[in-house]
């Protein structure tokens, strides 16, 4: 890596950053690119998987039984190779993405490019419920980084391109460019800067260019609303926030639950996904919707008439086979499945409550809208996000304010019960207690550090900050508003401000991700 002195670091960051916007548009393009041929790929190996267990039930016998074990075998050996060999591709990506953006992972994007792909399709052939959305945004944050290696850039600039391809695989894999650009603003790195803003919302927007090249100008769900929810039945939403939060607390909590129940099985970690693929292999026979990601479940969810007993079985089934799939850390995400969960769950109570206070069956659609947006918030804890996503996935503003009533009120009640975002837990249990810090102390980079209300940067003087640990660094610039502040002993770090410290390499992957901290606000 080329080395860089203070002046130079600084010099570097006070230059245009047109070479790093299209850098960004590079990125958007080859990460919509790859988020669209594994898009296709999925779809192909959902029209295989249906083919296959529709042909399993209809001829069942010694040899189709002798066919599904020798295939399960297979593929629970591929993956189960892969997840071992190569770890850092293990479930969604969007831990291991926010772990690289704050320097606490890396990525060897060469490899684990090729496996994130392969193993996402192989488990979509196999039926377990994972979504597409998790590897996508890994896919694309794998594509910044291969970007960021090519081109030699400054280790300043790694943080952005990975950002841009994560929101571009986002972008691609929903037709959601806005939603990619909040979600990296919201989720990733829970600020706001305007270099990141630009830089994620090229990438997303060139991104979604090649996705509606190959997918055309459709919304990912065909929905039709005729009227608008009516103010006197706001009521009715925030009662279904408030069950969504705790089925949300539960499907969190089960998360964990089951990935421990995985870890503490005794087998070979190779060998191990075999249980899985067997389960997986008979609900395919038996319960075929609750299979693979769940867009088409949703999509029937939306148009068909379903008993309650019906509902009942796909919720539990669906709820259950995601947790248990999510457990082995096979290659895949939970987004759509619980977008699926929770169309189910808005399903159940929007016949409930129509047949109770006599609405109209418009009405049905719009709770099954709020029960994805409701319990995507509650998990993952970015309402912005939920809200976004929902309205470009239908394609429709009809219902923005009721989804965004929900998904305020979804917010609200999960903090006041301590739900914590899935993604952060995810990523405190993938490192290691005590994780060995590595770098070179010669070798200069430069990191931002956003600085919230009542945080421990706001209101204090540079020389009066209480460095964490054994940190050596030096406030090179304060980015106020859309001018920049040369920093003394004497400058007053004030709310809204973008620290600019230059470190050495060892410094900055030890104490990055504490320094956001102190600057994180109420």
């Amino acid at each position: 890596m080329k080395k860089e002195t203070g002046y130079s670091a600084l010099k570097f960051h006070m230059k245009s950053h047109m070479d790093l916007y299209f850098l960004a548009f590079l990125v958007g393009i080859f990460s919509g690119a790859v988020a669209v041929a594994y898009r296709a790929s999925l779809s192909l190996a959902e029209i295989f998987r249906r083919d296959v267990y529709t042909y399993a039930r209809e001829n069942f016998g010694i040899g189709v039984f002798l066919g599904l074990v020798v295939g399960g075998v297979i593929i629970s050996l591929i993956l189960g190779w892969i997840i071992v060999k190569i770890p850092m591709v293990k479930g969604s990506g969007i831990p291991q993405v926010k772990g690289i953006i704050a320097r606490q992972m890396d990525f060897n994007w060469v490899k684990e490019l090729g496996a994130k792909f392969f193993g996402g399709v192989l488990a979509i052939v196999a039926g377990m419920s994972l979504g597409r959305e998790g590897p996508s945004v890994q896919l694309g944050a794998e594509v910044g980084s291969g970007i960021f290696s090519i081109f030699k850039r400054k280790e300043y600039e790694k943080k952005y391109l990975v950002t841009c391809g994560a929101s571009a695989g986002l972008a691609a894999a929903f037709g959601a460019p806005i939603a990619g650009t909040v979600f990296a603003i919201e989720e990733l790195h829970k600020f706001m800067s305007p270099l990141l803003v630009t830089c994620v919302l090229i990438a997303s927007v060139s991104a979604e260019f090649v996705s509606k090249y190959f997918f055309g100008f459709s919304p990912s769900f065909n929905i039709h609303v005729d009227e608008f929810y009516q103010l006197n039945h706001y009521m009715l939403i925030i009662v279904l926030a408030v069950i969504i939060t705790f089925i949300g607390k539960l499907f969190s909590d089960g998360i964990f639950y089951f990935q421990k129940l995985y870890k503490n099985i005794k087998m070979n970690p190779m060998i191990k996904p075999v249980i899985v693929v067997g389960i997986t292999i008979v609900v395919g026979i038996f319960l075929f919707d609750i299979t693979g990601g769940g867009h088409g479940l949703a999509e029937r969810i939306i148009h068909e008439s379903f008993t309650y007993k019906t509902l009942f079985i796909l919720l539990v089934g669906k709820f259950l086979f995601t947790l248990i799939c999510y457990a082995t850390g096979i290659p895949g995400g939970i987004f759509l499945p619980m977008l699926v969960i929770g169309a189910i769950i808005g399903k159940i109570y929007g016949m409930v409550v129509i047949d109770m206070f006599h609405l109209t069956s418009n009405y049905d659609v719009y709770f099954i809208i709020l029960g994805m947006a409701t319990l995507l918030t509650t998990v993952v804890k970015s309402p912005l996000t939920g809200t976004v996503l929902i309205l470009e996935m239908t394609g429709s503003f009809y219902h923005f304010f009721p989804v965004v009533t929900a998904c305020m009120t979804t917010f609200l009640i999960s903090e006041l019960i301590g739900i914590k975002p899935i993604y952060d837990l995810l990523l405190e249990n993938m490192l290691p207690k005590e994780q060995e810090t590595k770098g070179d102390n010669e070798n200069k980079v430069i990191i931002k550090v956003p600085v919230g209300p009542d945080s421990e940067f706001d209101n204090t003087y540079i020389k009066d900050i209480v460095w964490p640990g054994t940190c050596r660094c030096l406030i090179v610039e304060i980015e106020r508003g859309d001018r920049g502040v040369t920093p003394h002993g004497s400058t007053k770090i004030l709310s809204g401000d973008l620290l600019v410290i230059l470190m050495d390499e060892e410094n900055a992957n030890k104490f990055t991700h504490t320094l956001i901290k102190m600057g994180e606000g109420i």
